[in-house]
């Protein structure tokens, strides 16, 4: 896992390698989802929301905070 510092105008800076990934350029949207204390940064596009992710946002909602420790760095 990465470690990121939120800016002193709350931006963020993805590594190169995480928007070479996901194809972001700069300018990209991204949808925010806020899950039960976690946030998650999704592509934004025309498409409707993938079965797999949302079904992997639906494992994150049913996520108990005893378990979030471990995603932790």
């Amino acid at each position: 896992m990465t470690r990121m510092t939120v800016g002193p105008e709350g931006q963020l800076t993805l590594l190169p390698t995480v928007q070479a990934q996901y194809g972001w350029q700069p300018g990209a949207a991204v949808r925010i989802v806020e899950t039960r204390g976690v946030v998650l940064l999704v592509p934004l596009t025309n498409e409707p929301l993938p079965i797999q992710l949302a079904q992997e946002l639906a494992q994150w909602q049913e996520l108990g905070a005893a378990h979030r420790g471990h995603f932790r760095i």
